[in-house]
């Protein structure tokens, strides 16, 4: 339609009309494209918010498996001070050996401390999130995890005194000793016996006369006994990222 017009008014020489009519199709143009871009616009931040809502809800995730897993490395660290106490005083075990035993096995317990970025990773391919706060904190959080990267080493100690545990023993501890509940390691201390007094007695004497077994076990007990901690620490940047998200959550309302 408006092209016809537009040529009748130049086959009619009229000038105005025809500028007239340009302005209105170049106006119709940009107003096209404004919409376009601000409907566009509105499309990308709906999508940002959503991405960072699940970016909260990973690191939520984070703080609760950091959490689970720190409870297990203290109990790691203080096996394996248990463990190093009873090398120390040179004494039999007599018929209290297979405490003994599990406290052993316990301390050379072992799990990845990696973190879930699935989300993060897939904002970053994006050119998410637009804050550059959000970006600075998250990344403080995954610097905590990476300088952790130590304990995803498995410690010598690990292979050594299970090398020296009888099979069954070891078979009795993972049904009894250990649990694994929805991701979570966890050590029972108060384990039931699952060996002779004399099993036991052998076992520990077998460890104990192992030469590598006391400076492998102060390695990874000397390591481990700073991870509750800094895992802590870890937590405290997640939740630092946390807040920050939450900041801008408010403002997009």
């Amino acid at each position: 339609m408006i092209l016809r017009r537009l040529s009748k008014h130049v086959k009619d020489q009229n000038w105005f009309a025809v500028v007239l009519d340009f302005l209105i199709v170049v106006f119709g143009i940009i107003i096209g494209l404004q919409v376009t871009n601000w409907s566009e616009a509105k499309a990308f931040d709906a999508k940002e918010t959503k991405l960072l809502h699940e970016l909260k809800q990973e690191l939520e995730a984070s703080i609760r498996v950091t959490n689970q897993k720190r409870d297990a490395f203290t109990q790691v660290t203080e096996a394996g001070k248990r463990s190093l106490d009873f090398i120390a005083r040179g004494e039999s075990c007599e018929t209290e050996c297979w405490p003994i035993v599990v406290d052993f096995f316990h301390a050379s317990q072992w799990q990845p401390i990696d973190v879930n970025q699935s989300t993060y990773e897939e904002m970053r391919r994006q050119g998410l999130p637009q804050s550059r706060e959000i970006i600075d904190a998250v990344e403080a959080y995954l610097a905590q995890n990476v300088n952790l990267a130590s304990t995803q080493i498995l410690p010598a100690y690990r292979s050594r005194v299970r090398q020296m545990i009888p099979v069954n023993a070891q078979a009795y501890y993972w049904e009894t000793c250990f649990d694994l509940d929805n991701g979570a390691e966890t050590y029972v201390l108060d384990c039931p016996k699952g060996a002779s007094d004399d099993v036991s007695a052998q076992t520990v004497d077998k460890i104990l006369n192992s030469p590598d077994i006391e400076p492998f076990l102060t390695e990874w007990i000397g390591l481990m006994s700073a991870t509750p901690s800094d895992l802590g620490e870890q937590n405290e940047a997640a939740k630092r990222a946390i807040k920050t998200i939450n900041q801008e959550l408010r403002r997009r309302r």
